[in-house]
């Protein structure tokens, strides 16, 4: 059996059945992340409104399951599933998964799937190559400037058998993310892109993430919030806001029915 066919064996994504058509956002992990990463966000959209995780092989339920090839391989998968199922929706990705989500924006697209929207956050544009050689270092070094962007679980840095686990599972996302490049990225969309940055992130620098605003002949919003890498940790309401106001602007253009929105509770966690 080849890792083509090993991956795309199980669903992708996480949350509700994405066979009810209604609006949703499918939110594509960090490198070394899980579908768990976004399970309370479903909390923080309305009542109308689906938050879906996508579950890279490897880990979790997919332990099992070699890990992937190629950003190309996740997204193609992604994208074959997300057009089974029909429905309003908008494509989240924070670092590594802003890589993701572009590609299967960009595959859904191609297949003349509609697409609300597009919201990367803490990555450069698809068209600039990846800056790092994380993934090359020594684990205990690789652990430590890791351990500098925020975002992983204290479990795992504490325990010794956990680490080795996730060691390489976290090593070849990162590997995917650094040898990711689409160099004819620049407006290649015609959906609405809005992009998002820690005003303290030293991978993703504001002015770097400004640059997305050339992948879409659409419209294009940058926001930047109080934070590092990981600011969403302390923003995800806000992040889940933009997000749903691309389904709700899509809805308006259209004349079709607005998510819901009066039973959104922004307070839980």
């Amino acid at each position: 059996m080849t890792r083509a066919s090993a991956t795309s064996r199980k669903r992708w994504l996480r949350g509700a059945d994405p066979s009810t058509g209604r609006p949703r956002i499918v939110c594509c992990p960090h490198s070394g992340g899980t579908a768990v990463y976004f399970r309370s966000w479903q909390e923080l959209a309305p009542a109308g409104v689906s938050v879906l995780s996508v579950q890279y092989p490897g880990r979790h339920d997919r332990l099992a399951e070699p890990y992937a090839d190629s950003i190309e391989q996740i997204a193609a998968a992604l994208a074959e599933e997300i057009g089974r199922h029909p429905a309003p929706t908008v494509l989240f990705g924070h670092s590594m998964g802003s890589s993701v989500a572009y590609e299967t924006a960009r595959l859904l697209r191609l297949a003349g799937v509609p697409l609300d929207g597009l919201v990367v956050s803490a990555h450069t544009p698809p068209d600039v190559p990846v800056d790092s050689d994380i993934h090359l270092l020594p684990d205990a070094e690789m652990w430590q400037e890791l351990t500098k962007l925020g975002g992983t679980e204290p479990e795992i840095l504490e325990m010794v058998d956990l680490r080795e686990i996730f060691t390489p599972l976290v090593r070849s996302d990162l590997a995917l993310d650094a040898t990711y490049l689409r160099p004819a990225a620049r407006r290649s969309l015609d959906v609405p892109v809005v992009a998002i940055a820690g005003n303290q992130d030293a991978v993703a620098p504001p002015s770097d993430v400004r640059a997305w605003s050339g992948v879409t002949t659409g419209r294009f919003e940058m926001h930047t919030f109080d934070g590092d890498h990981f600011y969403l940790q302390q923003h995800a309401a806000e992040v889940v806001a933009l997000a749903v106001g691309l389904l709700a602007g899509a809805s308006a253009d259209t004349g079709a029915q607005p998510p819901e929105s009066g039973s959104t509770d922004r307070g839980k966690r």
